[in-house]
């Protein structure tokens, strides 16, 4: 893939060096020549309407493209220019559709000029750029390393992540879930996570088993949802870089993040504290701490069925 990219690459820098006057005469054929050939060389096809939707119409404005996540909402838009047309103030144009949206990234582009901010900020100190980098200025693999923050996987994760080094080719840049473990089938007395009810008469399960057969004790709802959150720890897939996690109707509510707040600044509600400095919202009825369980399994890539609790 990283091969692909570059020389993708290169033939973009080819092209704008011999039909400059064409692309800069047209915004069409900047998108059809520059624009287009670089998302699908990221992984985003263009023609498909799973992964990306042309001249989007969002509540405050129209965006020309919308890259769409695995829930098919859109994780970005794209705001593309005619060759050397200036990109102006990408906060002041289209980071507002953007926000009105609830799209966390806003990218503009020219063909050869990219740039890409967030939408959302922790704090004020918090910048918002993540990518600033012009084709034509840099070589040809450096520039690849840089646009990785694009990479389908990458950006339709919705927590993309900056590449420092050269990534191995993988279908997949997330840390891979555990897989069951064959030897620990489940037995008589267990259930699926995925078919755990809340019910009038039934407490909380007294023990919870994960897919690679580690068994913890559960004391309380809540501790179920805490012994949860410590094994994805434990096995690398729970991390800072994949938070803040939104799991229920409020996206302004985080579930999961490096900080005990939500997203509009509010602290969270007696939240609890992971062995890896992360806060955990946890308080909350029977009910609603076993849908967190389930939504965070299936947001960091973990079926619920493969997690099994001791009940009766």
């Amino acid at each position: 893939m990283l091969d692909e990219l570059v020389d993708t690459i290169e033939a973009l820098k080819k092209r704008v060096n011999d039909h400059g006057p064409a692309l800069q005469a047209s915004e069409a054929q900047t998108r059809y020549s520059l624009i287009d050939p670089l998302l699908r060389a990221l992984g985003w096809d263009t023609a498909n309407p799973a992964m990306v939707k042309p001249e989007v119409v969002l509540s405050t404005g129209r965006a020309d493209y919308a890259l769409l996540g695995t829930n098919q909402r859109p994780v970005a838009i794209v705001e593309a220019k005619k060759l050397n047309e200036p990109l102006g103030n990408v906060e002041m144009q289209l980071l507002p559709y953007a926000f009105a949206s609830d799209v966390g990234y806003a990218v503009l582009t020219d063909g050869n000029h990219w740039v890409v901010y967030k939408t959302f900020r922790q704090n004020q100190d918090d910048p918002r750029d993540m990518l600033d980098v012009t084709i034509a200025n840099k070589p040809a693999h450096e520039c690849a390393l840089s646009l990785l923050l694009l990479w389908h996987p990458n950006m339709a994760s919705g927590q993309p992540i900056r590449a420092s080094e050269p990534i191995a080719e993988t279908e997949n840049p997330e840390p891979t879930p555990p897989k069951p473990d064959p030897i620990v089938p489940p037995s008589l007395g267990w259930i699926t996570l995925k078919e755990l009810e809340v019910q009038a008469d039934r407490s909380h399960p007294p023990r919870v088993r994960f897919p690679n057969g580690a068994e913890k004790v559960v004391t309380s709802w809540k501790g179920m949802l805490i012994e949860i959150a410590e094994w994805l720890i434990d096995t690398e897939v729970l991390t800072e870089a994949r938070c803040p996690l939104t799991i229920g109707r409020n996206p302004t509510n985080y579930t999961i993040n490096s900080q005990p707040v939500h997203r509009d600044g509010t602290k969270m509600f007696q939240p609890s504290t992971l062995s890896n400095g992360l806060s955990l919202a946890a308080h909350g009825s029977a009910t609603a701490v076993l849908d967190k369980c389930k939504g965070i399994l299936n947001a960091l890539g973990i079926d619920p069925a493969t997690v099994h609790l001791q009940v009766g």
